[in-house]
């Protein structure tokens, strides 16, 4: 009570407004600066997109099969195809005997998120009470491993972490120039029914949920206090504190007190996460800049911008698609 009280004092208004004076600073940008990521996340920032994105890695294409496989409910599971039919993931195409049967199949945009789908495997490996989410095992063929990997910067082989890799900024900078996401509260009592494990909320609902990502990345960078979030990222104080909420639940985050200020950065817990925002935050650079340049790339410590690829433990070779095989969990 003594905290929330405390944040009360330091929060109002619960929401931070753009300047409206006609002073030389109004005329800034409006926006937050822009990133790669939330570009990116305005395709992926949703629980089931994710979940759907899973099975369609797994091999499933039909409506029915995913429709069981995720005990979604129908309607939500053709508006979210439909939207990524729209964003060009998907494409609808008759196969199966006499070609008769719909199937919602890959593309090449889509195959190209594979690093983001290894990384939200490798979080369940590395944490093993949230794995039941995952029932299936990657196994990387040419060394006949389970998969254990880790992201590492292309030009110098090193791990990618949050001490090696610095985010920039373009110049000149970009900023957002429309509306966020609309921030509703998105369905996650339908979504816990359907995936009640606490896993399933860590990789799905905590991965397709924009402001949690985009908070996560911002204290990878350094620790912050709240308003600092809340006015780097262009949301309302009341936002962050949910999703700061959330993440120190999730015993990724943690909190200090900083003489009446409250401090945040980044738990040992969550470095599992960073090579996803990572992979998340290229994908958005090849795919959702409009032929902008990356708006923030990130530099590793060899002195490269970070090209980021997955690295096999057992062997050392790079991941490919191609190489590696999905089976079920303990299966030969």
């Amino acid at each position: 009570m003594g905290r929330r009280k405390k944040d009360a004092d330091l929060t109002a208004p619960d929401r931070l407004t753009p300047r409206t004076d006609t002073s030389p600073a109004a005329d800034t940008p409006a926006g937050p600066p822009a990133t790669a990521l939330r570009r990116a996340l305005r395709v992926l920032a949703d629980p089931w997109t994710m979940l759907i994105l899973k099975e369609i890695f797994n091999g499933t294409r039909r409506f029915a099969v995913m429709q069981r496989a995720l005990n979604i409910p129908k309607q939500t599971l053709s508006l979210r195809l439909t939207t990524l039919c729209h964003e060009q993931m998907l494409y609808r195409r008759f196969a199966g005997p006499g070609q008769g049967v719909l199937e919602y199949a890959p593309t090449a945009k889509t195959y190209d998120l594979a690093d983001a789908m290894y990384a939200i495997w490798l979080w369940h490996q590395a944490n093993p009470d949230d794995a039941d989410i995952l029932p299936f095992e990657i196994v990387h063929k040419q060394c006949g491993h389970v998969l254990g990997a880790q992201y590492c910067c292309t030009a110098c082989g090193e791990p990618a972490t949050g001490a090696s890799v610095t985010v920039e900024r373009s110049q000149p900078e970009q900023f957002e120039s429309g509306p966020r996401p609309r921030l509703a509260r998105r369905n996650d009592a339908s979504f816990t029914a359907a995936a009640p494990q606490a896993g399933g909320l860590v990789a799905a609902s905590l991965v397709g949920d924009l402001p949690c990502n985009e908070i996560l990345y911002l204290l990878f960078q350094g620790p912050r206090h709240m308003l600092a979030i809340a006015a780097e990222l262009g949301l309302g104080a009341n936002v962050v504190r949910d999703r700061l909420d959330k993440l120190r639940a999730l015993g990724l985050i943690r909190e200090e007190a900083q003489g009446r200020k409250l401090l945040y950065s980044v738990l040992p817990r969550a470095e599992g996460f960073f090579p996803l925002l990572l992979a998340i935050a290229e994908w958005g650079d090849r795919w959702c800049n409009e032929g902008q340049p990356p708006p923030d790339p990130r530099r590793h410590a060899c002195g490269a911008v970070l090209r980021g690829r997955y690295r096999c433990d057992h062997c050392g070779d790079w991941l490919t698609r191609d190489a590696l095989l999905i089976r079920p969990r303990g299966g030969a």
